[in-house]
């Protein structure tokens, strides 16, 4: 047996004893969550079986470029048909073009669920990131599903500047009620501000270095609504712990909910919300406040205590996801199954709307042939018509003006001409 392992190669010996990476990663959902099987049941559908990617990409861009113009059908139909990674770019491109049609208003919902789940399976975390922040260009908005999702994925690879960033989308359309997004989302927020790095620095337009002048008809004041004009990243998720944790009760949820109010910048509610504290908060949470804030003398006068923060955040994700894993699953199955029948009606309606406009464009085509066959035949009856016709379409211009005519000079009569003489050399 020994001769046996010496002839094998080491690398492979060792390679069967190396513990796997995703056996190391901590993982907080079950795989059951990602309802993979289910999503990919899509590909069974004839019509997204039947799809060629490449052509039907090279359709949307020359339609775009010639009528400015896209179906939400036929862009959800291009990214639910993807199954790798070769069409990301692509991707973003064409729900970049839709965005700025006018059938904008008529993107499906599973279109933004297809993008977050083929650019998160290609690796391409960055640029989801980037497109969701970027909503008036792309227009994805994510659910409490998706959010749970990538805050889970994420929480794998320990990108928590990411997590932060998906908690803030769901913050802004002010949707914070699911239990296991808002314990996602605590766990996400403290970890970024334990390390307070990755988050994209807005750079405001660069002035320009001579002074110029426009007319304007008013001046706007500056406005700022402490929501969407948000850029800062410690505010943005400032705004996001006082939201989740504003509700709640407990000393957990109050202690983010100080922390959050102190990141925002809301001394006036803090001093009045801490005046109606009488459980000890914890220390973990209130030392993340910066000394910038000028609320120390507000936090000295709380009491606290110590606790193994990462550990109940961690138990306290567990704990949600047991009560609304199966309820989630059930749901999003049955979201699947919605979204599949609402395609094949958006298709057929595609159809029938596409039979109607080549109907009508037969009609027209046919009253075209007949009015000229019917000016053929009677065009020595109706002569007449036809040259007034004709000639109330000749544009008429105004004959330009250039100024008042000169008079002719008048000949003098007395003039008389000089003689010219030959001059002879020599």
């Amino acid at each position: 047996m020994f001769k046996i392992l010496q002839i094998l190669p080491k690398r492979p010996i060792l390679k069967l004893f190396e513990p796997n990476r995703s056996h190391n990663v901590r993982t907080i959902l079950s795989q059951a969550y990602y309802c993979e099987d289910v999503w990919n049941q899509r590909l069974s559908n004839p019509v997204l079986q039947k799809v060629n990617l490449d052509d039907l990409f090279y359709e949307l861009d020359q339609r775009f470029n010639k009528t400015k113009q896209l179906n939400a059908i036929d862009i959800d139909v291009f990214a639910n048909a993807i199954r790798d990674d070769s069409l990301c770019d692509e991707l973003l491109d064409v729900v970049h073009k839709l965005r700025i049609t006018a059938d904008t208003c008529n993107t499906l919902e599973s279109t933004s669920h297809a993008v977050v789940r083929v650019l998160l399976q290609s690796g391409k975390a960055e640029e989801l990131i980037n497109a969701l922040d970027d909503r008036l260009n792309y227009g994805l908005f994510l659910d409490y599903y998706t959010a749970n999702l990538l805050m889970d994925t994420f929480w794998k690879s320990k990108e928590y500047t990411h997590g932060a960033r998906v908690a803030s989308q769901l913050m802004l359309q002010e949707e914070v009620e699911h239990p296991l997004f808002c314990s996602f989302a605590l766990l996400h927020c403290y970890n970024y501000l334990l390390n307070p790095t990755g988050w994209p620095e807005y750079a405001p337009p660069p002035e320009p270095e001579e002074e110029v002048k426009i007319r304007v008809k008013y001046l706007r004041n500056p406005y700022d609504d402490e929501h969407f004009d948000l850029r800062d990243g410690k505010k943005i998720v400032g705004k996001t712990l006082a939201m989740i944790s504003k509700r709640k009760n407990d000393p957990l949820h109050q202690s983010f909910y100080v922390l959050g109010l102190a990141l925002f910048g809301k001394p006036d509610v803090l001093r009045s919300f801490t005046s109606e504290v009488t459980k000890p908060l914890y220390k973990e949470v209130l030392a993340l406040i910066p000394e910038e804030s000028n609320v120390g003398e507000i936090i000295n006068q709380l009491q606290t205590e110590s606790i193994d923060l990462s550990n109940v955040l961690i138990e306290n994700v567990k704990t949600a996801a047991q009560q609304t894993l199966e309820s989630d699953i059930t749901q999003q199955c049955d979201t699947f199954k919605k979204w599949e029948s609402d395609r094949i009606q958006q298709l057929e309606a595609q159809k029938e709307r596409l039979k109607t406009a080549k109907r009508l464009q037969s009609i027209e085509d046919i009253n075209k042939a007949l009015k000229e066959k019917e000016e053929r035949l009677w065009f020595f009856e109706n002569e007449e018509t036809i040259d007034l016709a004709i000639e109330s379409k000749v544009k008429y211009y105004p004959t330009r003006w250039f100024g008042p005519r000169r008079k002719p000079k008048e000949a003098d009569a007395s003039y008389v001409p000089p003689e010219v003489h030959t001059k002879q050399l020599g």
